[in-house]
């Protein structure tokens, strides 16, 4: 209704009735007047109405539909106050509204608790404003739990040892909750806090312990599974010589002990609690060593060895002992080479193990028959060839001649050491003879690839360019039909790698790479790069690459190379052909890119 307009009306109405216009003036202002307040009643806001909210859980986001008010302008809302009921805590600002909408949200990770809510909201529009209590309810249930993480996630506890625990656990749901561990073991966990300990008195093994974890709270339980993994540290235990007894060592007489093993958090140092002046241990390797010509009287030396890691120290008594005996002179007996047989290359060095030999010490050692090249260690029986002997191929069969105080023995073919001529062995081969193209495979058997400008395609047909992949190749008859690596750089800008990872020449010699290949196009033959590296763990950019020379390919015509790799024997390298044409470096991208064919890669070394 437009009460403007009306008051206008009966204007014109008294105007037809002058005789009756002035008795009827001030009725008129009235009703005008009283007409214009019932005009705010109905446009100020009123009927606001939000819709149901049924279910909110703890710490989650939540947002209203739009509510109805009535106003016949734009309204503008505010949540004006709030409160709680049932165990909830009301929190200003945690509650949300939009202004032009009404909408009430809450934030994900809110800190409101379990409980009733209710808020007043305040609607406002050009003829007033209007507070409406309890204008809408929220009821926050417990929310369970879950994302339940310890960081990190390898915890380290030192058995025995006060006030070892992990840490408090991480998660999201309804506090407060309750914790336990799945399963029986010496884990215990705190109910309320979550933190994970041994007792003291726990005699558990060292080792990492993968322990699951239950949560409850007012929602009900959660399990997580191997949600920490515990690495229990030990002192050391359980140190064990074998044997622990050492009978019958002569007076004057060396003897050492056998390595002793030992349980608990290495590394580990070894020391004597009483070495009686005499004996010594190997801090590293716990052997006990008596020297020759000791001094100590006959009798029987029990020794406490102690052992010590980061968590202190544990002591071992009588962990070995020494029984010493008059001195009676024995013959040597009993030698013997643990391996006793040898294959060596031609002119290539070679040394035995050390015999074990029963008798009084000192002994000496010879050969009875050197064959012109063999030599053996007096003091030790560790027989040996130098580097460039001339034996010729063939089988050698040696006896050792073992002399003390009491006289000589001759121990008849104790050892056979087999020179054959040197052959050389493959390492590492590519592979490619049993792979063929494939949709979205390189194939490209032992190796790698990495492009580091230029996404790899791959065309219908399966042959990639702008990188590394497989497909058929010239072979050295140039006949077409082997299976290859080839790049296709095209005339882009490019940065690729084809890698012979984790190549082991650790017991190699005069290693050789050969390969054979040829380019397609281009006019520089020599853009592609060998390069070696010995510590490349997956990222070229940060390996340390060491580029080695060799004749360039020939243009359409498949050639074979063989590149000198020595300088690498003894190592584990990664070997890499490396293909890069960036205009950056100056080159002309045109001219310099080309397809790069390899048929085959292969490394072989001598075998020490």
């Amino acid at each position: 209704m437009n009460y403007s307009n009306d008051c206008k009306n009966k204007w014109r109405f008294g105007s037809k009735w002058l005789a009756v216009a002035l008795a009827l003036l001030s009725v008129i202002a009235y009703s005008c007047d009283d007409d214009s307040e019932s005009a705010e009643d109905v446009l100020a806001p009123s009927g606001l109405r939000y819709a149901s909210v049924t279910e909110v859980y703890e710490g989650k986001a939540m947002e209203t539909a739009q509510p109805v008010v009535f106003s016949d302008s734009q309204p503008i809302f505010e949540i004006v106050e709030g409160t709680a009921e049932d165990g909830g805590i009301y929190v200003e600002d945690v509650f949300t509204i939009k202004d032009s909408t009404g909408v009430i949200s809450l934030a994900m990770d809110n800190e409101l608790v379990a409980g009733l809510y209710k808020l007043n909201v305040k609607v406002s529009n050009k003829v007033g404003e209007k507070v409406f209590p309890e204008a809408v309810e929220f009821r926050i249930l417990p929310s369970a739990i879950e994302g339940l993480q310890y960081a990190p996630y390898v915890q380290t506890i030192v058995r025995g040892a006060e006030g070892q625990k992990t840490s408090k656990p991480l998660f999201k749901g309804s506090q407060p909750a309750t914790f336990s561990l799945e399963g029986e073991s010496d884990f215990a966990i705190n109910a309320e806090t979550g933190e994970i300990s041994l007792a003291l008195d726990s005699d558990i093994e060292a080792g990492n312990y993968k322990l699951s974890v239950n949560v409850s709270n007012a929602a009900g339980e959660a399990k997580f599974k191997e949600v920490v993994m515990v690495k229990v540290e030990t002192k050391a235990y359980n140190l064990v010589y074998s044997p622990q007894e050492y009978l019958d060592v002569q007076q004057l007489q060396a003897k050492q002990s056998a390595q002793p093993t030992v349980e608990g958090t290495g590394p580990f140092t070894f020391s004597l609690k009483d070495d009686f002046g005499t004996f010594t241990i190997d801090e590293n390797t716990g052997v006990i060593s008596l020297p020759e010509n000791h001094p100590l009287d006959i009798n029987t030396y029990n020794l406490t060895v102690v052992a010590t890691n980061a968590h202190g120290s544990a002591e071992f008594a009588n962990a070995a002992s020494f029984q010493i005996v008059e001195i009676k002179a024995v013959l040597p007996s009993d030698l013997q080479y643990s391996k006793s047989a040898y294959v060596v290359n031609e002119s290539f060095a070679f040394q035995s193990v050390q015999p074990t030999v029963v008798g009084t010490t000192p002994i000496t050692y010879a050969l009875v028959d050197d064959k012109g090249a063999f030599s053996i260690d007096q003091n030790t029986g560790v027989i040996s060839l130098a580097e460039g002997n001339s034996l010729a191929v063939g089988e050698y069969t040696l006896s050792v001649k073992a002399t003390n105080i009491k006289g000589e023995v001759t121990f008849t073919d104790v050892i056979t050491v087999t020179i054959q001529v040197p052959t050389f062995e493959v390492v590492f081969e590519d592979g490619w003879d049993d792979v063929s193209p494939k949709v979205g495979e390189k194939g490209l058997g032992n190796m790698t690839t990495v492009s580091i400008v230029g996404d790899p395609v791959q065309a219908s047909n399966n042959k990639w360019t702008y990188g590394w992949g497989n497909w058929t190749v010239l072979d050295l008859d140039q006949v077409i039909g082997s299976r290859g690596a080839i790049i296709i750089p095209k005339k882009s800008e490019n940065d690729d790698w084809l890698l012979a990872e984790n190549v082991d020449l650790s017991n190699c010699l005069n290693s050789e790479l050969t390969f054979a290949g040829y380019y397609k196009y281009g006019l520089d033959g020599q853009t592609l790069k060998l390069k070696v590296s010995e510590d490349f763990t997956g990222d070229v950019t940060t390996a340390t690459w060491v580029e080695v020379s060799y004749d360039g390919l020939a243009n359409g015509n498949c050639q074979e190379r063989i590149v000198d790799l020595s300088q690498f024997d003894g190592k584990v390298v990664t070997i890499a052909l490396h293909h890069e044409t960036l205009a950056s470096s100056g080159i002309n991208i045109d001219s310099a890119t080309r397809n790069h064919c390899i048929y085959n890669f292969e490394v072989k070394a001598l075998r020490k």
